[in-house]
């Protein structure tokens, strides 16, 4: 924090100073314009730039040779967090790599392929912040979520469907990456958090409370994997049950901004442990222990959103 004496300019104005650092990282000079945004009656903001003018557009290139698909997918993951505008892929196994490099691009809401050539890959980024709402897009993320648990349930001791599972853990995991990017907007540009109206201490729990659902989509596509090697069905639906019932609480309390409810989720865990205790004494395999681990984080993963409402203020 830096603080300034008001200096008498004239009859009807006064001058404070700026602070150096601030006027070098904004790469100012005299004579420049400063905007001043009254956003309160007792506070000010001081900007380099008009409140409507548009972000810079920022542009990055990937070499994809030598490379991994999925050490690409985390530089591309890195880019679009950090807002790219464009994200170019380029190099000579452009031509080998181009279906799956593609494949990676659709991971991500609002990128979209604008060009192709035999060296090079153009993804642009199509998202306007202005139309998006954190509020809606929480709610989607919880929604596909809420089908992934409800289908693993139908899916015990009947017809995998894995494949439908796991693609909604992608839209999950979308969604994730979404509101990652947006919640890092917020948190680096007043204006876009005004916009979102939410505070640095929302940013935070609305952080937790996503990395919370996609772990916990992760767990339920692990549990599929795997849900055949659990000798007692009954147990294991009744295990997944308790699960959702909680998970649908515990979203409840959130929305609801109910710490009493979120303390009655919390306090469901034990129950569901020793279940899952019950289950691996019965299928001491290596398959049913991975299942047992992620029925376990699951519960974990509600527990922390339960934390999460029991703790904001």
């Amino acid at each position: 924090m830096h603080t300034r004496k008001l200096v008498r300019a004239g009859q009807a104005s006064h001058t404070v100073s700026l602070p150096k650092a601030w006027i070098e990282k904004n790469r100012l000079k005299k004579g420049d314009t400063i905007f001043i945004i009254e956003k309160s009656d007792s506070e000010l903001r001081v900007t380099p730039k008009p409140e409507d003018e548009k972000p810079e557009e920022k542009e990055i290139t990937i070499d994809v040779d030598d490379k991994s698909i999925g050490s690409i997918q985390r530089e591309i993951t890195s880019a679009y967090v950090n807002n790219y505008s464009n994200i170019y892929l380029a190099g000579k196994s452009i031509g080998e790599k181009s279906k799956k490099l593609r494949d990676v691009l659709h991971h991500f809401v609002a990128l979209e392929v604008d060009e192709q050539t035999g060296s090079k890959i153009c993804a642009k980024d199509l998202l306007n912040l202005k139309e998006i709402s954190i509020e809606k897009t929480i709610r989607r993320m919880d929604m596909t979520l809420r089908s992934v648990i409800q289908d693993s349930i139908k899916a015990v001791g009947s017809k995998s469907i894995k494949e439908s599972i796991e693609q909604r853990d992608n839209d999950v995991n979308r969604l994730y990456f979404l509101l990652f990017r947006l919640l890092k907007s917020a948190l680096n540009s007043q204006k876009i958090a005004e916009n979102f109206k939410i505070s640095n201490n929302e940013i935070l729990s609305t952080w937790y409370l996503t990395i919370n659902i996609e772990n916990t989509a992760d767990s339920a596509k692990a549990i599929n994997m795997h849900m055949d090697k659990i000798n007692d069905k009954i147990l294991l639906k009744e295990a997944l049950h308790e699960i959702e019932k909680a998970y649908a609480d515990v979203m409840k309390a959130y929305y609801n901004k109910d710490k009493k409810l979120a303390d009655e989720v919390a306090g469901r865990r034990i129950d569901i442990f020793t279940k899952c205790s019950k289950l691996l004494i019965q299928t001491p395999t290596a398959g049913a222990s991975e299942v047992i681990e992620n029925l376990k984080a699951m519960t974990t993963n509600v527990c922390n959103i339960a934390r999460i409402v029991i703790d904001s203020e």
